[in-house]
């Protein structure tokens, strides 16, 4: 049994022709070539181009398709001298044959027709938002095709269709605002659509046309003339239409929707109206597209002028806490959230309606095993979603989680939620029984439902905008903690400071008199010897000590021997030079290193410091505080020991010779 043949369905209002690959020859014809153009087929023997076109339209045709795939723009001719009926055609390939399609022209006035969309095209381009375009669109077709209705249906995320805008008429009712299912628009149709963005139907009740002789080899998918698919027919019945025109509008990332014009009765549309037509559909597209970048660049904005990251942020970071506090109400505003949550470090700051702190901290659990990417995390089933369906979170229906890299190791999480939200869906068509077919329903009494347990969806530019806002915020974070390490830091460095403060003051001064100690002395004193044997600098060490000092205490108490020490201390080291120093030796003695000093100026010295301690008063201490006072000028071989030991033996004297004295150091002996 020989396989069935297959034999494509054309419409009426054109010839098409089947072609060798070298355009001479028609392999078939469909069935109305005679009655359309008024060329009888010949009973024996092929048909060629040239016999239907004439030869120097069917050379024209060869030599333009040559090395091409279609031709540039479409080509019009008279069948004869006798007749007034102009054709337009077009040719393309289709695999290893030429395909040529053919219509009849109707005188329309052209230069009219070309100043009527020159003057749509310029308001489409003064649009300045989205619903006053396609209103605008949808009518200018209408005026030039004559459709009783023209819509415009988008589809949404899960393809199904929304008519959101129309230009009515009273043959067919409105389906402003009512919804397709997306079983309406199956896959391979969306495909065929952006493939071939315009199909037209004359009538759909109009008996189909096929090729003669059968071609099974001609590839007609692409063909303007092929006939609607039965379900396609069917379709067009339930919606009340015998004519239809569509066109598809191309989004950015595919099919944005399509226009459809649909008549009560068989409606024929001119090749130059459909052009016209389909560049206004372009055009609207594109302008709705930049008005749509407008309007979502305008949103990016918003947020980011909402951004924490601003100047005065930078110079005075904001704890956490503190930045959602003033930002909480702005972003829910531009994210359309009731709540938002920023995780961080194991704990939530939270403003406006949120979960528990225990669902917030399960769901950042579940988040952290599950959502393992940067980008950004949403639902608006929260109830239903596989991550979050087990929690506890009855007042949220959406969410939006946006991870925010804190380190290699870190992250921490904005978090938007929102309520449900609950909507009514008007469908146009009930769904098909078997024993029931359906019909467009009227308006008023349209299906619809109650969709509810769902938030509003979150869009592209949403998802985007939060994001940008993480990074900023993650940044705003960083700065705030970078911030506090470094005050931290700089009361360590303070601490350190002090501390080591505290140590010099410990290692060269003594505790209770505050001047240097025995050991800081000591140093001043080796440095000064250096400085006499290199440079014959002489010097003089004044050592001294109060007298009867130990009867002092012992009558008085230590806290007054103190007081003398303190005192003592004070007024001596107020009285010298700033290139002379004093330090305590121990006990009630103190050295005085007088720099730049021979015999005379430490003498001189050593009597000024003398009567001045003699007229010191201490409260609580009646006796006058006396001191004893041994001079010693360095002499050449002195070393720090041997001018301490001849200050001090100077020291002794004086208290022998009767105290508050001062006594010079003897010479050295100089050895034999």
């Amino acid at each position: 049994m020989s396989k069935k043949q297959y034999h494509p369905l054309l419409q009426s209002f054109g010839v098409l022709l089947v072609l060798d690959a070298d355009s001479r020859c028609i392999q078939a014809a469909s069935t109305n070539l005679t009655h359309l153009i008024g060329v009888e087929r010949p009973e024996n023997g092929q048909l060629s181009l040239a016999c239907v076109l004439g030869k120097r339209l069917s050379q024209r045709v060869r030599r333009e398709l040559r090395g091409h795939q279609r031709l540039p723009s479409p080509l019009t001719f008279m069948r004869s001298k006798h007749s007034n009926v102009r054709f337009q055609l077009h040719a393309y390939r289709v695999d290893e044959q030429v395909v040529v399609e053919i219509e009849p022209l109707k005188a329309l006035g052209k230069r009219r027709l070309l100043g009527t969309v020159n003057e749509r095209l310029m308001h489409l381009a003064e649009a300045t938002h989205q619903e006053e375009l396609l209103d605008y669109l949808v009518n200018a077709i209408q005026q030039l095709t004559g459709h009783d209705r023209v819509t415009v249906c988008h589809f949404d995320s899960d393809w199904h269709g929304l008519m959101v805008a129309e230009a009515p008429g009273k043959e067919l009712p409105s389906l402003l605002g009512q919804r397709f299912p997306a079983s309406d628009f199956p896959a391979p149709l969306r495909q065929s659509y952006e493939n071939y963005p315009m199909r037209l139907v004359e009538d759909v009740n109009a008996p189909p046309e096929t090729l003669a002789p059968p071609c099974p080899t001609a590839n007609l998918s692409g063909s303007f003339l092929r006939a609607p698919a039965p379900e396609r027919q069917r379709y067009l019945k339930r919606l009340g239409a015998r004519g239809a025109l569509s066109l598809a509008m191309q989004g950015d990332s595919g099919l944005w929707g399509l226009v459809f014009c649909h008549s009560a009765t068989p409606h024929s549309v001119e090749p130059p109206v459909r052009d016209a037509v389909r560049t206004l559909v372009q055009m609207a597209t594109q302008r709705m597209l930049l008005l749509r970048a407008r309007q979502e660049a305008r949103y990016l904005q918003r947020v980011q002028d909402s951004l924490v990251l601003s100047a005065g942020a930078r110079s005075e970071p904001q704890n956490p806490q503190q930045l959602l506090h003033e930002q909480a109400a702005t972003w829910m505003k531009l994210f359309r959230a009731h709540g938002v949550v920023l995780w961080l470090n194991g704990g939530a700051y939270q403003a406006g309606v949120t979960p528990t702190p225990e669902a917030i901290s399960q769901f950042v659990l579940r988040l952290e095993r599950a959502h393992v990417h940067s980008g950004p995390w949403c639902t608006r089933e929260l109830a239903k979603d596989p991550l979050t369906c087990s929690l506890a979170m009855p007042e949220q229906c959406g969410a939006l989680a946006v991870p925010l890299l804190m380190n290699s190791t870190q992250r921490a999480w904005l978090l938007f939620f929102r309520p449900e939200q609950v909507e009514t869906l008007y469908w146009a068509m009930q769904p098909a029984t078997e024993q029931q077919p359906t019909a467009i329903a009227v308006p008023s009494v349209a299906w619809h439902e109650e969709v509810m347990g769902k938030s509003e969806a979150w869009q592209w530019v949403e998802r985007l905008a939060a994001v940008d806002l993480g990074e900023d915020l993650t940044l705003a974070i960083s700065a705030y903690e970078i911030s506090s390490l470094n005050m931290h830091l700089e009361r360590e460095r303070k601490a350190l400071a002090e501390a080591n403060q505290r140590l010099e003051q410990l290692a060269h001064f003594d505790p209770l008199t505050k001047v240097w100690n025995r050991y800081r002395i000591e140093e001043a004193i080796n440095a000064e010897l250096v400085a006499a044997k290199r440079y014959a600098a002489a010097f003089a060490l004044l050592l001294f000590d109060v007298d009867n000092f130990k009867q002092i205490n012992d009558t008085h108490g230590h806290s007054v021997g103190d007081d003398v020490l303190v005192a003592l201390a004070r007024l001596v080291e107020s009285s010298l030079r700033g290139c002379d120093h004093l330090g305590r030796w121990g006990g009630e003695e103190f050295i005085v290193l007088a720099t730049h000093s021979d015999i005379n100026a430490a003498l001189g010295l050593a009597e000024r410091l003398r009567s001045l301690v003699a007229e010191l008063h201490i409260e609580g201490l009646k006796q006058t505080v006396t001191v004893s006072i041994g001079v010693a000028v360095w002499q050449p071989g002195d070393s720090c020991k041997t001018i301490i030991s001849r200050a001090d033996d100077a020291m002794y004297r004086a208290k022998h010779g009767g105290r508050n004295r001062v006594e010079m150091a003897l010479e050295p002996e100089v050895p034999i």
